[in-house]
């Protein structure tokens, strides 16, 4: 990793996040019909967009790793595979409870939120594949598997145009100006995380990669779970939830996640410098 570049990369990603957030939550007006709650718009859909980013960066390189064979391919095909499970899990965490104040139900079976999910668990089969053994064919296996998964992508975008959902429409006429700027920041914003978060993660799979090239037992392995969070049961108590009562809770599940992850990731590398510590000095 170029630790000058990654942290001037981290630091520009935080100041996008803060301008983002600031934007979000205090410049955008609020919405007539739901309030602050409509708030989640601007986590949802960047998440959303990040996430579809991170599985084409899967695709591509399973596609290159089918062909070539090259170690960094598959590094990234990982790294595009794991971060998007990431955001995609924010996505799938903020919607049930936007839907919950805008619906009056938590989810609801209709073709974006059905297909959505199954993209989700298929990208979640595509790293437990990866993780039930360490032979060669099952990286082969897992590549077939993602150019497969990629799929669903153009089903999960089209689904409430081809479709009736409950899914809103995207809608980018008769909005105030000052929503559409916030979108924008916060899409910059989540797009520039996404990026620092898969360079980094990028960064650990090739330093596994050493190591195992090495005869080195890889790390022990940890599964990354994303689940719904109990913070959700703020909503399913008898009081009465205001719109800005959904927003903090979905700001709290969005933050939750992502800092989880990389407190993971963390975690992660430092056991991998030991490993490699250990394998230089063996």
């Amino acid at each position: 990793m170029k630790s000058k570049l990654f942290l001037a990369w981290a630091a520009v990603t935080v100041g996008l996040l803060a301008y983002g957030t600031y934007q979000g939550l205090a410049v955008a007006p609020t919405e007539a019909t739901m309030g602050d709650a409509q708030r989640i718009f601007y986590y949802h859909v960047p998440a959303a967009a990040t996430g579809f980013s991170l599985f084409i960066l899967n695709c591509i390189a399973s596609i290159i790793y089918l062909w070539k064979r090259p170690a960094w391919a598959d590094a990234l095909a990982v790294t595009g595979a794991e971060a998007g499970l990431v955001f995609f899990g924010v996505v799938l965490a903020t919607g049930p409870i936007w839907a919950r104040y805008a619906w009056g139900k938590w989810w609801v079976w209709d073709a974006r939120l059905l297909s959505s999910l199954i993209l989700w668990l298929l990208y979640l089969s595509y790293l437990v594949l990866r993780r039930s053994t360490d032979a060669g064919s099952t990286n082969v296996l897992a590549a077939c598997l993602a150019i497969f998964a990629s799929i669903d992508m153009p089903i999960v975008y089209m689904s409430n145009r081809w479709f009736r959902t409950n899914h809103p429409q995207p809608v980018f006429n008769d909005i105030d100006p000052r929503m559409g700027r916030a979108m924008m920041w916060n899409m910059f914003a989540f797009l520039a995380f996404g990026i620092l978060i898969a360079w980094f993660r990028y960064d650990l799979e090739r330093m596994a990669q050493r190591i195992s090239s090495a005869f080195i037992a890889r790390t022990t392995r940890a599964h990354l779970s994303i689940i719904m969070l109990p913070a959700v049961f703020l909503f399913a108590g008898t009081f009465r939830a205001t719109p800005r009562t959904y927003l903090a809770g979905a700001y709290i599940v969005v933050w939750t996640i992502y800092i989880s992850y990389v407190l993971y990731l963390m975690n992660k590398r430092r056991r991998l410098k030991r490993e490699e510590a250990e394998m230089c000095v063996g």
